[in-house]
């Protein structure tokens, strides 16, 4: 399998996984969507979620998940591996 592939595939899952995670954070308040990319303001709220056990929601996988997206449509649009 070519890395370009790899790269889509698991830039596709991290960015599905933040949504889900977002989703579990969040709700599916739409007020929130920017909360996927960014952790200031309204969207630090999130780490309340730590005091119930959970996990507070982190865009770090969001913004992992876009560039092996981006560096897989890259590779394979200049033939790079």
């Amino acid at each position: 399998m070519k890395i370009s592939k790899i790269a889509s595939l698991a830039g596709i899952v991290l960015l599905v996984g933040a949504f889900i995670w977002w989703q579990q954070t969040f709700g599916l308040d739409f007020d929130y969507i920017k909360c996927l990319a960014v952790s200031d303001g309204a969207c630090r709220l999130s780490g309340i979620g730590k005091m119930f056990g959970g996990a507070g929601y982190n865009p770090v996988i969001f913004w992992i998940g876009l560039i092996c997206l981006v560096a897989g449509y890259v590779l394979k649009k200049f033939k790079i591996l």
